[in-house]
């Protein structure tokens, strides 16, 4: 199913009005003819089990964090009818696992601001790319991600311009425009760590092969930045 560029919101208002049985005066929605909504709302509600997979396009067209709201609110108009599920397809490796680590000390799984001197979170104003678009960064640290190959073109527009730090074991195209890079150890490879899977099950990760002379683990990059950081502001 095609959906027209910023219509997620009406399909799935459109989805939600279909299983509580309500009729559409209309003949489609954001380019879905209604006859195709008719039929996928009759094969979730028949369904015995079903999961809802989002993926990050949803919170980056139009309507940003208000489409996982409705998306929610199908589900559990769903669970009225039948038994169904929802969930996100990350993006990068391990993401769940930084959301999870961000949730255990913050208290909010991501688009947390610490310029305040305590956690605040805001979507739509205090994500990477809504501090990018804005302009507000004037320094970037990016850690086992490529923000360039998948961040809307503004945004990976102002991050190439700024003074950019990558630590990776890959070569990505972050990377190659950033000013410095730090590449790091394969964890589950070359270091032990722990990952975590989409549904939020742990994995611990054992160390197979030596890395490189001089790489090292992401952790342990971090934590030496980290000293230095608490070294310069002593002195």
């Amino acid at each position: 199913i095609q959906v027209k560029s910023g219509g997620d919101y009406d399909v799935l208002q459109a989805l939600r009005a279909l299983i509580r049985d309500e009729e559409l005066d209309v003949d489609e929605v954001a380019g879905v003819p209604v006859d195709a909504l008719e039929e996928i709302a009759d094969v979730m509600i028949n369904c015995k089990l079903g999961v809802i997979f989002f993926g990050l396009g949803l919170t980056m067209s139009k309507g940003k964090l208000r489409n996982i709201e409705v998306a929610i609110k199908l589900t559990q108009d769903l669970n009225e009818r039948t038994k169904f599920l929802i969930m996100p397809m990350r993006g990068h490796f391990n993401v769940t696992g930084a959301n999870t680590v961000f949730t255990w000390q913050t208290g909010y799984p991501y688009a947390v601001d610490f310029s305040h001197g305590y956690p605040r979170y805001n979507p739509g104003e205090t994500s990477a790319i809504d501090v990018l678009r804005r302009g507000d960064a004037d320094a970037a640290l990016v850690i086992a991600s490529d923000p360039i190959s998948n961040f809307p073109r503004e945004a990976a527009r102002n991050l190439a311009d700024i003074p950019l730090i990558v630590i990776d074991p890959h070569l990505s195209l972050t990377a190659l425009v950033a000013d410095v890079v730090i590449p790091s150890a394969f964890v589950g490879i070359e270091t032990e760590g722990t990952v975590y899977r989409m549904d939020h099950v742990p994995l611990p990760l054992k160390k197979v092969v030596d890395p490189p002379v001089g790489c090292l683990s992401d952790e342990e990059i971090l934590r030496r930045i980290l000293k230095e950081v608490r070294g310069l502001k002593k002195s």
